[in-house]
């Protein structure tokens, strides 16, 4: 059983990365519409369980436009996805 998960989607958009529905430990999930104009969008979490004291840390994508070009041209311009919840 973990001891604490959280969770935090991010979205790639014209404008850069924009946090979309979280998951915090003891408040629960709060949810939030994706970007309509989003090209990319990951998953950041969180994993602490008693068996480790090293928290788990990754991230995955969960969506992806078919405008190659799009998702290329803004990676570049704003970067990868924040590694944060």
């Amino acid at each position: 059983m973990p001891l604490r998960k959280e969770w935090t989607e991010w979205h790639l958009t014209p404008r850069g990365w924009e946090r979309g529905a979280t998951r915090v430990h003891g408040q629960g999930n709060t949810w939030v519409e994706e970007p309509l104009d989003r090209v990319l969008s990951f998953v950041y979490q969180e994993l602490e369980t008693s068996d480790s004291p090293e928290v788990k840390k990754w991230k995955e994508e969960t969506w992806r436009s078919k405008k190659a070009e799009d998702v290329t041209a803004l990676e570049q311009q704003f970067g990868a996805c924040p590694d944060s919840l």
